[in-house]
């Protein structure tokens, strides 16, 4: 919502209470990732076996998944300490999935080198989770409470070798890809990111509806808000804060490696292609 022009209409205390929100939907948000998306793809390449998945490989997924397990308590047990009566017996509040949505996502994650589509997003994904951890992390000791800080510390640390075992992944099971797969792949990156990773979609509405009920002197101004966040989307300031090459030079280094890859211009604007 920083990124549409409503914004500026709300008082200090709103957009306090806004970001606030945002955040529990962002540490909702990534739990669900790191549980639903990342762990799904590293228990399958750990089982899958055989000579493309030797036992070394298989002992940096493990240690991968279990980072993550212990990155989804993190998360949890920040959004039950910030609000305890929201949180009480469930672990999502904001963040709404329609069920046809979790189980492509479950059959997709199930099969990661039949669709080595899901390591980008990973990388892409990721990436942007270091840079939002550097972002926090440069704050102030007094703008951010201390529990926050220290998830943000650990997370930056683990976050810094995910990166690097995701863009091996990419190395190892989608570069050797004949090219008509690797296009096909790209499509679906495309159609993901362009889809669920990049606009506003269900989850930012939901966040600025917990706001209107929180502070209910500006429901006459929801339909306003709803509106303008769809728009954001197409905002250029929103795109590059989101990927580019400031926050996410990897991912945007390996785009470049790989001529499909060069569409990615029709879903992240920010994205043009290195002159080779």
């Amino acid at each position: 919502l920083y990124y549409a022009a409503c914004y500026a209409s709300l008082s200090e205390a709103q957009r306090r209470q806004y970001n606030q929100l945002t955040a529990l939907c962002f540490n909702e948000l990534i739990a669900l990732f790191e549980q639903s998306f990342a762990s799904s793809v590293l228990a399958a390449m750990a089982t899958a076996g055989g000579r493309d998945v030797d036992d070394a490989l298989v002992d940096c997924l493990n240690g991968f998944l279990r980072d993550e397990q212990l990155h989804i308590g993190y998360w949890r047990d920040l959004n039950r300490a910030t609000a305890p009566e929201a949180y009480a017996g469930r672990d999502r509040w904001i963040v709404r999935f329609s069920p046809w949505a979790l189980r492509g996502l479950r059959w997709l994650t199930a099969r990661p080198l039949r669709f080595p589509a899901v390591f980008w997003v990973m990388l892409a994904l990721e990436e942007r989770s270091l840079e939002i951890s550097r972002r926090c992390l440069a704050m102030e000791e007094d703008e951010m409470e201390p529990r926050y800080r220290a998830v943000y510390q650990h997370h930056l640390r683990d976050e810094v070798r995910h990166v690097e075992l995701d863009r091996h992944l990419i190395e190892r099971f989608y570069a050797p890809l004949p090219l008509y797969w690797r296009r096909a792949n790209a499509r679906l990156l495309r159609g993901m990111i362009g889809r669920f990773f990049l606009p506003p979609t269900r989850s930012a509405v939901q966040v600025v509806r917990r706001l209107v009920k929180t502070c209910p002197e500006l429901a006459s101004q929801l339909p306003t808000f709803e509106r303008e966040l769809r728009e954001v989307g197409a905002n250029r300031e929103y795109v590059a804060m989101m990927y580019s090459r400031n926050s996410t030079p990897l991912t945007f280094a390996m785009f470049d490696r790989f001529p499909e890859m060069r569409g990615m211009q029709q879903a992240i604007s920010s994205y043009c292609p290195a002159a080779s």
